[in-house]
């Protein structure tokens, strides 16, 4: 919704003065004052500063654009009370999933360290097939959690080196993943 200035002293006249237009309204479209007041309102205040700030609208009866104005506001917020997101379904990751007697939890993949372990190992063999043993070096000091930092001082070479060849051995192992 957008900002809207507040009323001047002769607009909010006007307005209490046409009050009863809202309540007639709300009466016309059957709709619980307790519950849609707050809804309608709003398209009213925007009807009388309207109605003052853009002359083209006084060729109209004011009640006729706080209709429109009520109308459009109402409609807007059953528009949004309706929408697909206020109406998701919601299920309980403990229930059954479809026909099975497996529950949501039993059928979600968890993480398995010792396969990822294996995975690792197994991608650093082809690695190895493929890269200088220096390189190498790097790759495992990196997969086993050293800083490059730290890597430059222990391999003895530049920081800059150290990104060239984890660079370098980004390319490999794409290709390697990209089989």
């Amino acid at each position: 919704m957008k900002e809207s200035a507040p009323l001047n002293d002769e607009q909010r006249k006007f307005a209490t003065e046409n009050h009863s237009l809202v309540f007639a309204f709300l009466n016309e479209n059957h709709l619980p004052e307790d519950e849609y007041y707050d809804v309608v309102i709003f398209g009213y205040l925007q009807a009388v500063a309207d109605y003052f700030n853009q002359q083209n609208l006084k060729r109209y009866s004011f009640s006729t654009l706080a209709w429109k104005r009520m109308n459009r506001h109402f409609f807007n917020y059953t528009k949004s009370q309706n929408a697909p997101k206020r109406h998701t379904k919601t299920v309980s990751i403990h229930s059954k999933a479809d026909d099975s007697m497996l529950t949501w939890e039993e059928t979600l993949a968890a993480t398995d360290d010792c396969m990822a372990e294996l995975e690792t190992e197994l991608l650093l063999h082809d690695l190895a097939l493929r890269l200088p043993r220096r390189q190498m070096s790097v790759i495992r000091m990196k997969v086993d959690g050293y800083g490059v930092r730290d890597i430059a001082r222990r391999e003895d070479i530049g920081i800059r080196t150290v990104h060239a060849i984890l660079d370098d051995a980004y390319d490999v192992v794409v290709a390697i993943c990209g089989r």
